[in-house]
């Protein structure tokens, strides 16, 4: 019965330490991915006409 639990838990351990790692590489590689994205804002037209106005 002590095998069998000691077997048990190498195997978890085992199972939580390679979801450990997927989890690092995925978030790591939606870091790279959002910062490779720029959110840039396009201009709208009555913010440029104001812009122009005021200067």
């Amino acid at each position: 019965m002590l095998k069998g639990l000691v077997l048990c838990f190498a195997v978890l351990f085992a199972q939580l330490a390679v979801l450990n790692v997927l989890d690092a590489r995925l978030y790591n590689a939606q870091d790279a991915r959002q910062a490779a994205t720029p959110a840039a804002t396009p201009h709208r037209e009555d913010d440029v006409g104001e812009e122009a106005e005021q200067s």
